[in-house]
């Protein structure tokens, strides 16, 4: 009996330990498979900040949670589906065979780190959501050609994070301090489903095979296309 209670909350509490989903938005047909992506630093209204932080503080902390995750896609981007860079505005790009990622945060609530170890269950939990917007630089329109949202969060806290790892997103963000623990993972699950949601396009395209297809993890269900 009291194996099976234990093993109940243990599978409830892995189930509920964090998620990343893409809510389906719009696309539009585009000519042809990029040669490189670009990923611009996203926005970081004031508004959507639920952190305990503020003033330089906080302007230090979204600068890092902004680095954190365009480095996260770029290096995401390149391990799993195609070649990226941290890149520069749209205003600023030139007429190339490219696409550019940029978008903003829409929410971000840091939570409670005690309360995810302690409790989990959805108590103390992080919150990282984003709107992203996919440009073609190759045919600029002045409009995005594909665009969707982000949502997700750490409900209960992981176990510790070992001093070595081969991840290639462990690396690559690293050395950017400054963000709790909880949205540093919310950041690279979300900058792997941006990732997915490239790949579901560029396959739904017919330019990449199905053994590179990433499925996203969907949110809303519905057809786009």
């Amino acid at each position: 009996m009291t194996k099976s209670i234990l093993g109940l909350i243990l599978a409830l509490v892995m189930t509920s330990c964090a998620s990343v989903s893409v809510d389906e938005g719009v696309a539009h047909k585009t000519r042809q498979m990029p040669r490189i992506v670009y990923v611009t630093a996203f926005g970081a209204p004031s508004g959507s900040f639920e952190v305990d932080r503020e003033g330089a503080d906080l302007t230090e902390f979204k600068e890092n949670l902004q680095l954190m995750l365009k480095t996260a896609i770029a290096t995401d981007l390149t391990d799993r589906l195609i070649r990226a860079r941290p890149g520069t505005t749209l205003a600023e790009t030139k007429l190339e065979n490219a696409w550019l990622v940029e978008g903003e945060f829409t929410r971000v609530k840091q939570g409670s780190r005690l309360l995810r170890s302690v409790i989990g269950f959805g108590a103390g939990g992080t919150k990282l959501e984003t709107r992203v917007r996919v440009y073609d630089l190759a045919h600029p329109t002045g409009r995005p050609f594909l665009t969707f949202t982000t949502t997700g969060g750490s409900n209960a806290e992981p176990g510790a994070i070992l001093s070595f790892t081969t991840d290639p997103l462990e690396i690559a963000i690293g050395g950017v301090s400054g963000v709790a623990h909880g949205l540093s993972e919310d950041t690279k699950r979300t900058a792997r489903e941006i990732t997915a949601e490239l790949s579901d396009y560029m396959y739904r395209s017919g330019w990449i095979s199905e053994d590179k297809w990433i499925e996203p993890k969907r949110d809303v269900g519905g057809d786009i296309w």
